[in-house]
C-alpha cells in the first residue's frame, strides 16, 4: 500500500469514528472528563490532568460542550495510525507496515478509545513519536533528542506509565557501547529532565493533599499482590484484543524477547516496550488496571510481529484471518457500548420523574449516585433542572469526586445554630433537604444521614447490576 492509500484508508477509519460518535450520546468516562475540565488542577484523584485541558481549549472553538474533544478523539486516531506507518516502514517491510495499520484500527480496544475521550490515545501519540524521535537520534540525528524529549513529557500530562518508555530505551542505550557518547548521554538527561518538570505539578498537588490521592500506589502496599486475579486478567485482555490478535501479541512478545538478543531491531522494539508490558503484568497482580500500559506498549509488538509473520508463505492469509476476527469483536463490542450510552439518557428521565416523589414545598432535593462515573453521566443529564449529581459522602477519601465540593461540606457563616456543639463553624446548605439516591446496594453512610430511606423502583441494565431509586427524607449531617 502506498503511503497516499494509506492515508485514504485512515481518513476512511477517522470518517466511520465521526459517524459512531455522532449518533451515540456521552459516556459515562466522558462526562468525568468533563466535570474535570470544569474543575481544572494540576492534576487528579486518578492520573494527569492533559486531558481536562485539552477538553478546555477545545471548548473555545464554541461548539456544543464536549462536541469538539469528541470529534477530536478520532484524529488523535488518524494520527497514532500514521505513526504505526512510520513504524512499520522503519522497523519492517511496507507490507508488514500496512498490516500494522490495518490490525491496529480493527482493534477493539483501540477503536473504544478512539470514540471516547479520555488519557490514553494521546498518551499512545506521544509514545509512538518518542520511540520514532529516539530511533532517529540512534542513528546519528542528535537533534530528535530534543523531539523525543518533548513528545515523552507531552505524553506524562496524559499518562503516568510514559515514563517507563524511557527508561527502558536509556538502558538499552547505556548497554550498547556505540550509544555511550555525550550527546546520547545529554540527550537521555533531556528527556528525563523535561519529564521531571512535567510531573512536578502533579507532586506538589499531591503534597498539598497529604498524598492521599496516592495512597493506593505506597510501599506499604506494593507487594500485596494477588495471583488468583491473574485469569480474569488474561480473559479481559483476549476480549479487548480479540483472542486471535491478543494470543498473536503474546507470542510476538515471547519471540521478540528471544530475537532481542541477536537482533539490534528486536533488541530497540523490546526496549520501547518491555517496562510496560511489565507494569500491565504487575498491575494484574494488584488487582489494578492493566489494560491501558499493555496498550501503551502494543504496536512495537505488532509491528516486531508482522515483521517475523510475513516471511512465512501464508503470512498474508493469517494476518486476514486475525483482521476479520478483531473486526468482528470490534464491530460486536462497538454495538454493546451503544446500548450502554443509551441507557443513561433512560435512566435520568426515571431520575426526574422520581423526583415528584420527594416533598411538595420543600427546599429543591438533590441528587446522589453509588459510584463516581454514575453521578459524572447523571450530572451531564441533569445538571440543566436538577443541579449537580453527588457521589456518597465518605470519611475516605477514595476519588476524584470526595476533593470536590459535596452535600456534606460545611460553609461559612455567622450565624452558627448551636455553635458550643457544632464542630465545624459554618452551615450545611443541604440540612434537612431531601434527596434521591441511586445505586446497586444502599452503604451505611446514606442510611444513617437520612431520617428515612424508602425504595422506589428498580432499574434494569443490561451488562451490569440493576440500579435501584430510594427516596430519601431530611439529610442531617453526620458526625466528624
Amino acid at each position: 500500500m502506498t503511503t497516499r492509500q494509506t492515508l485514504g484508508l485512515l481518513l476512511l477509519f477517522a470518517a466511520l469514528r465521526w459517524v459512531w460518535v455522532l449518533m451515540n450520546p456521552l459516556a459515562p468516562g466522558e462526562a468525568y472528563v468533563w466535570l474535570c475540565s470544569e474543575r481544572l488542577a494540576p492534576a487528579f484523584f486518578d492520573g494527569p490532568a492533559g486531558t481536562a485541558y485539552v477538553v478546555r481549549a477545545l471548548e473555545g472553538l464554541g461548539l456544543a460542550p464536549m462536541l469538539g474533544a469528541r470529534l477530536f478523539w478520532p484524529v488523535l486516531a488518524l494520527v497514532v495510525g500514521w505513526l504505526t506507518w512510520c513504524l512499520g516502514l522503519k522497523f519492517a517491510t511496507r507490507a508488514g507496515a500496512t498490516w500494522a495499520v490495518v490490525l491496529l484500527n480493527v482493534l477493539p480496544a483501540f477503536n473504544r478509545e478512539a470514540t471516547t475521550v479520555g488519557p490514553t490515545l494521546p498518551a499512545l501519540v506521544c509514545v509512538l513519536g518518542g520511540i520514532l524521535a529516539v530511533r532517529d537520534a540512534w542513528e546519528g540525528r542528535r537533534v530528535f533528542w530534543l523531539w523525543a524529549g518533548l513528545a515523552l513529557a507531552a505524553g506524562m500530562a496524559f499518562r503516568y506509565e510514559v515514563v517507563l518508555v524511557p527508561l527502558g530505551l536509556c538502558g538499552a542505550a547505556l548497554a550498547s557501547r556505540r550509544h555511550r557518547l555525550p550527546a546520547d548521554l545529554s540527550g537521555m538527561a533531556f528527556c528525563f529532565v523535561l519529564m521531571g518538570l512535567v510531573s512536578m505539578p502533579a507532586l506538589f498537588w499531591s503534597a498539598h493533599l497529604e498524598w492521599i490521592p496516592i495512597a493506593g500506589g505506597t510501599l506499604r502496599t506494593a507487594w500485596e499482590l494477588q495471583p488468583h486475579l491473574a485469569g480474569r486478567v488474561v480473559v479481559s485482555f483476549l476480549a479487548n484484543f480479540s483472542v486471535l490478535l491478543g494470543l498473536a501479541c503474546l507470542v510476538a512478545l515471547v519471540g521478540m524477547v528471544r530475537a532481542a538478543r541477536t537482533q539490534q531491531r528486536a533488541r530497540f522494539l523490546f526496549a520501547s516496550c518491555a517496562p510496560l508490558w511489565a507494569w500491565a503484568v504487575y498491575s494484574s497482580l494488584r488487582g489494578g488496571p492493566a489494560l491501558d500500559a499493555a496498550f501503551l506498549g502494543f504496536v512495537p509488538v505488532l509491528v516486531f510481529g508482522l515483521a517475523e509473520s510475513l516471511k512465512w508463505c501464508r503470512g498474508q492469509v493469517l494476518c486476514a484471518c486475525v483482521a476479520g476476527v478483531a473486526l468482528v469483536t470490534t464491530a460486536y463490542g462497538l454495538w454493546q457500548e451503544s446500548e450502554s450510552r443509551r441507557d443513561w439518557p433512560r435512566v435520568a428521565a426515571l431520575l426526574r420523574e422520581a423526583s415528584r416523589e420527594l416533598p411538595a414545598g420543600a427546599e429543591q432535593g438533590f441528587l446522589i449516585a453509588q459510584h463516581p462515573l454514575d453521578a459524572a453521566v447523571l450530572t451531564w443529564y441533569l445538571r440543566p433542572t436538577m443541579g449537580t449529581v453527588f457521589a456518597p459522602e465518605s470519611p475516605d477519601v477514595s476519588h476524584q469526586m470526595g476533593l470536590w465540593p459535596s452535600y456534606g461540606d460545611f460553609v461559612a457563616s455567622e450565624h452558627v445554630v448551636d455553635e458550643y456543639f457544632t464542630e465545624q463553624k459554618g452551615i450545611n446548605p443541604y440540612m434537612g433537604r431531601s434527596a434521591l439516591y441511586l445505586g446497586s446496594d444502599l452503604p451505611q453512610t446514606i442510611k444513617a444521614a437520612f431520617e428515612s430511606v424508602t425504595e422506589l423502583r428498580g432499574i434494569a441494565l443490561p451488562g451490569r447490576e440493576p440500579l435501584t431509586i430510594y427516596v430519601c427524607l431530611d439529610y442531617q449531617t453526620m458526625p466528624l
